[in-house]
């Protein structure tokens, strides 16, 4: 049986109430990003079912159209990201790569390195490239290095044994209704663990029907009144969770 862990892209709910009812979150450490005493904060407060994935910002590639080319930014980018990653207690970490990092390219000699340091510190590491990339050329790429592709179980052909779902909701798949969240638990049923990411519009609903389905149980039974009146809601409330008074400590 599958062991599936369900989340969204972002806090898209206060994070009390979000931990609380989903058990992954991909976390973007874009700025202004929470410090490493903040997410140790946020760790212990970590239920037990709940695990954390962080993607790697932006500034760690530079220029998006020469990105990696300076290797200390590069080292120092990779210092800083593995400290986040210890102070959170993150499972997982997620390298989204710029159309550069292409095949056969300069950019993609230079992950090389990146991706062998990141191994060391974070049990999972995932790759999401973007271009030109076909993805059985990428996992043929990255499986050197033990990282795994993320995919779309609706469109990819998957054999890995552990999976990285994310669900854009790009062209027919803007929202995924009932049908399609079984076709995603049907693709993911041959996979040893998998993590579904949902990053579409409506993700919050979507993410709570699928954890329903990946449960035995309907779509809808994990959905509460505040659930249904709010599926288009802006709620990113990342900025919003310094709550825990680590901030307010360090100015004294």
């Amino acid at each position: 049986m599958t062991t599936v862990h369900t989340g969204c892209a972002g806090f898209v709910k206060p994070r009390e109430r979000y931990i609380d009812r989903l058990d992954y979150v991909e976390f973007d450490l874009r700025a202004p990003a929470p410090t490493p005493k903040a997410l140790a904060a946020w760790k212990k407060q970590r239920p037990e079912h709940f695990t954390y994935g962080l993607v790697a910002p932006n500034t760690l590639y530079g220029d998006p159209s020469w990105p990696l080319r300076d290797p200390a930014k590069v080292r120092s980018e990779l210092d800083r990201l593995a400290n986040n990653v210890d102070a959170l207690g993150a499972r997982v970490v997620v390298f989204r790569t710029p159309m550069a990092v292409s095949p056969g390219s300069v950019a993609l000699t230079r992950l090389q390195p990146v991706f062998e340091r990141a191994t060391k510190f974070a049990p999972l590491v995932v790759w999401e490239p973007a271009g030109l990339w076909e993805r059985p050329a990428a996992v043929e790429w990255a499986s050197q290095f033990g990282v795994i592709v993320a995919s779309d179980p609706l469109h990819d052909e998957l054999d890995e044994p552990v999976v990285y779902a994310r669900m854009r909701g790009l062209g027919v798949d803007q929202r995924y209704h009932v049908g399609r969240l079984e076709e995603i638990a049907e693709a993911l049923a041959g996979a040893d663990e998998a993590f579904v990411v949902f990053a579409s519009n409506a993700a919050w609903r979507e993410a709570l029907g699928f954890k329903a389905l990946a449960a035995g149980l309907e779509a809808d039974e994990l959905l509460d009144d505040e659930d249904a009146d709010d599926d288009d809601e802006d709620a990113d409330d990342e900025d919003g969770d310094f709550e825990d008074g680590d901030d307010e400590e360090d100015e004294g």
